[in-house]
């Protein structure tokens, strides 16, 4: 793995870090080509309008009349990813082959651990969010099982992170984090304010669309030295495209948690294409049966069982 960034170096040396005070990202700095520089665009904008970004469920937010208790079950879902964020970044930090690459994960963790939120973390932050929900879930971390879908989502960071090569943990955790999260929160805190939340309450959201931003342009000036080559743009575009997906598949999972507590006998939401009408008979029958049910809501506890605990995730985070 070590092997594949050595490559990359050697046909590319990176530039100096930049400085808070270095030029525009795309500026005349030694080392960019106009190929990066086509390359960030052009996946700017593919980020931008993947379908993870732009979620049903997301939409829905922006314009539905949701309640505090909606954003309660929406909030403690998306809970752990806000716990073990800064796990991927440490774990990158010490893989990362060059300055530049430290540098950036280096600035984005300071802000993550407080810097500039008053020397309050992102997962503080959103504890105090939770509460206004009326989630007790923050103060019951040593019990409370991750739910599937954070679950599902973590773990596949945490591979990319670990096992893919550095450019593709880099692709996920700076391009399918940093430019797709301000786009979501976008959709997410129009829905929060007519909830009645107060600004305070939703301090993590706003605080978290105006420092991705700066993360963005951070990350765009390490991301100009690093893809110089096709190697290393197919990395960084995977990784990208890897937490995108994994990202869709997350907020239908959150889509699905608020229909079972809003709807808790119409769990059952339309996939990527509508049903058969076989299908919906077969569904219609199962549903309908006491015994069936109970069979299936006896297998979500077993899963749920095998998951950790949100202290537990967040130790093996550490590890």
């Amino acid at each position: 793995m070590m092997g594949d960034l050595a490559s990359v170096e050697k046909r590319e040396a990176p530039a100096p870090p930049a400085s808070d005070t270095a030029a525009p990202a795309g500026a005349s700095a030694p080392g960019v080509t106009a190929a990066a520089r086509r390359f960030l665009a052009d996946l700017r904008v593919e980020i931008e309008s993947h379908p993870g970004v732009n979620h049903l469920f997301l939409g829905r937010c922006a314009t539905s009349p949701f309640a505090r208790q909606d954003y309660r079950v929406f909030g403690e879902n998306h809970y752990p990813l806000v716990c073990v964020f800064t796990s991927y970044l440490e774990r990158l930090l010490i893989r990362a082959p060059t300055s530049d690459a430290k540098l950036w994960l280096a600035k984005v963790l300071v802000d993550e651990y407080g810097e500039g939120s008053e020397g309050e973390d992102h997962a503080t932050l959103y504890g105090h969010f939770l509460r206004a929900c009326g989630s007790s879930v923050p103060d019951r971390a040593d019990t409370v099982k991750v739910p599937a879908p954070a679950f599902e989502f973590v773990s596949e960071h945490r591979r990319i992170v670990s096992e893919e090569p550095f450019l593709v943990g880099l692709g996920a955790v700076g391009p399918g984090h940093e430019w797709a999260i301000p786009k979501m929160f976008d959709a997410v805190i129009p829905g929060l304010r007519r909830a009645g939340f107060t600004p305070e309450e939703i301090d993590y959201f706003t605080l978290h669309v105006e420092q991705d931003v700066d993360h963005g342009a951070w990350l765009e000036e390490a991301l100009l030295r690093f893809g110089g080559t096709d190697e290393a743009r197919a990395q960084i575009r995977r990784g990208a495209i890897l937490s995108l997906e994994a990202r869709a598949r997350f907020w239908s999972g959150v889509q699905r948690a608020v229909v079972r507590w809003r709807q808790p006998s119409a769990v059952r939401v339309d996939g990527a294409s509508p049903r058969t009408i076989a299908r919906e008979i077969l569904m219609t029958a199962w549903d309908g049966s006491p015994r069936l049910r109970a069979l299936e809501a006896g297998y979500d506890s077993l899963l749920a069982r095998r998951r950790p605990t949100i202290r537990e995730l967040i130790e093996q985070s550490r590890r």
